[in-house]
């Protein structure tokens, strides 16, 4: 798999459940939200994003 951009990595570094749920997902998913955060052009889309992704796993994960 390729590198996690900066932002999703210190995202998930944040967030511990986020970090093991974003490991429990298949390759081809976390290539997704690696893609999804890294493709912005921008500094701060890219922060946003991986924000968001952080939350998104966390809410799948939420009863």
């Amino acid at each position: 798999m390729s590198a996690l951009p900066a932002e999703l990595a210190e995202a998930l570094a944040a967030a511990p459940q986020a970090h093991v749920l974003f490991q429990a997902l298949p390759p081809s998913h976390q290539r997704e939200y690696s893609r999804w955060v890294g493709e912005a052009k921008r500094p701060t889309t890219r922060q946003q994003r991986a924000e968001k992704a952080v939350a998104m796993l966390l809410a799948k994960a939420a009863p």
